[in-house]
């Protein structure tokens, strides 16, 4: 994945993994495939035909945080968890702070949304930030 965001800046390489997250995996509720609520770890995203909100954010954390060094965070909104990424430079969009960082909502589950769209019915004043370190 590094040489398909090599040469990029901060923001077009979280835009190309975005995308890439978004619209690379076959969406399903877990209670459907499982049976109950089940939290993939980064890896097994990749390995099962299915994954949902939690899944995805979760995946975009790990190869934003590992491949671009990246702060990143959860977003846990009730029925739903996307992510938010600390960029060097002030993004345009929707955003959070959490102990004096501005992070810019990255939404893996709402498809076609770019850097800093929040999915409608989504209320940032009212999430629950997770921080991952």
């Amino acid at each position: 994945m590094r040489e398909h965001i090599k040469g990029y800046s901060e923001k077009e390489a979280v835009e190309r993994l975005l995308n890439w997250v978004q619209t690379a995996f076959v969406y399903e509720y877990d209670d459907k495939v499982w049976g109950h609520d089940r939290a993939f770890f980064a890896e097994e995203s990749l390995y099962y035909p299915y994954c949902d909100c939690e899944d995805r954010s979760i995946l975009l954390s790990r190869i934003v945080r590992d491949l671009l060094g990246l702060k990143v965070v959860l977003v846990y909104y009730p029925g739903h968890l996307a992510t938010a990424i600390h960029f060097a430079n002030d993004v345009k969009g929707d955003y959070l702070v959490l102990n004096g960082v501005r992070y810019t909502v990255c939404d893996p589950t709402y498809i076609g949304a770019t850097i800093g769209m929040t999915m409608p019915g989504m209320d940032n004043n009212k999430a629950t930030v997770i921080l991952l370190e």
